[in-house]
């Protein structure tokens, strides 16, 4: 029991780093052994082993956390938590979630909170099996507006007779607030890839797919996340050849040229098991990502998010 309340506190902390670094100026601190391997984070708390619980997002002081938790028979719902007397506090339903929503990500200056969500479009009508798109809400004091649909640059709406996965934008992510990576399956292409696309007074760029990343456009790749220092692009991606999982996640490394081909993050992080959803806590200091801890390909596990210091991940080693 210590050392679970031991790993908690550590856990906390180090999403909490931002705040103590950018503060007091102080470097951060640890519990008294480093995170060398995948952890549950804050075990019984946002990682509960109950449901279902992935793709994170820290406010920008790092005090607070938003999450996607899906309860069996319902669909799921963005909650948050807050670190409070050294502790996480029970996570609640956030105000904006009111549909099918997930992946929250929140912009540097902590003004805008896009999500994704499957709410019908007020202006659109889905003539398709399941439809998906981005959703952005803006703080208002201490409180949330009513969540928006983005630019119709970005969110396609499905036509008639379309299929998941064509068509359904989600995991809008930005480090600068100006140019913004999300994933999608654009209408008659082989598989989802990630795009990027420019945020200038108020309106979206014609987005730009990014090539290359791997061999073969057919594979699904998503969760698009950058390294703190913007040299690394990570990236889940699925039934990729030579994958350990249905699942994995992996790297590319910025060049002159653009982007390159992307390699996985070996085995500390990819297992037999499924992972994605990578985040970085805001400081840095600290890698997120789920986990699901399926027996079998034929059973469905329950995801949970994970963490490690990210100089474990050693990535520039992957590129050696």
């Amino acid at each position: 029991m210590i050392q679970k309340i031991q790993r908690n506190v550590a856990i906390a902390i180090c999403a909490f780093g931002l705040f103590s670094c950018t503060e007091n100026s102080a470097p951060l601190k640890y519990s008294q052994e480093a995170v060398k391997v995948p952890t549950l984070f804050a075990e019984g708390i946002i990682s509960s082993k109950m449901h279902n619980e992935f793709n994170l997002e820290f406010s920008p002081n790092g005090k607070t956390v938003y999450f996607t938790r899906r309860v069996d028979g319902e669909p799921q719902k963005i909650l948050v938590s807050t670190f409070e007397n050294n502790t996480w506090s029970a996570p609640k339903l956030t105000s904006f979630s009111i549909s099918r929503d997930e992946m929250p990500s929140i912009t540097p200056n902590g003004k805008q909170l896009y999500f994704a969500s499957t709410r019908r479009i007020p202006t659109e009508e889905s003539k398709g099996n399941f439809d998906m798109n981005i959703w952005v809400t803006e703080k208002e004091n201490d409180s949330w507006s009513e969540a928006k649909p983005v630019d119709s640059v970005i969110n396609k709406v499905q036509i008639e007779g379309e299929k998941w996965p064509s068509s359904n934008e989600s995991s809008l992510y930005t480090q600068d607030g100006k140019t913004f990576y999300y994933s999608t399956m654009m209408r008659n292409s082989k598989g989802i890839g990630i795009y990027t696309t420019t945020l200038e007074n108020g309106k979206f760029s014609t987005p730009k797919r990014i090539e290359g990343l791997l061999e073969d456009e057919k594979y699904w790749i998503s969760g698009p996340t950058l390294s703190p220092d913007g040299n690394y692009l990570l990236f889940n991606a699925y039934g990729v050849k030579g994958g350990v999982g249905g699942e994995d996640l992996y790297a590319s490394k910025k060049t002159e040229n653009g982007w390159s081909k992307a390699v996985s993050l070996g085995n500390i992080i990819n297992t037999k098991h499924e992972e994605g959803a990578a985040k970085f806590s805001r400081d840095g200091h600290c890698f997120f990502f789920t986990r699901d801890d399926k027996i079998s390909a034929e059973e469905d596990g329950i995801w949970s998010i994970y963490y490690i210091e990210t100089s474990y991940l050693k990535l520039e080693s992957l590129f050696n």
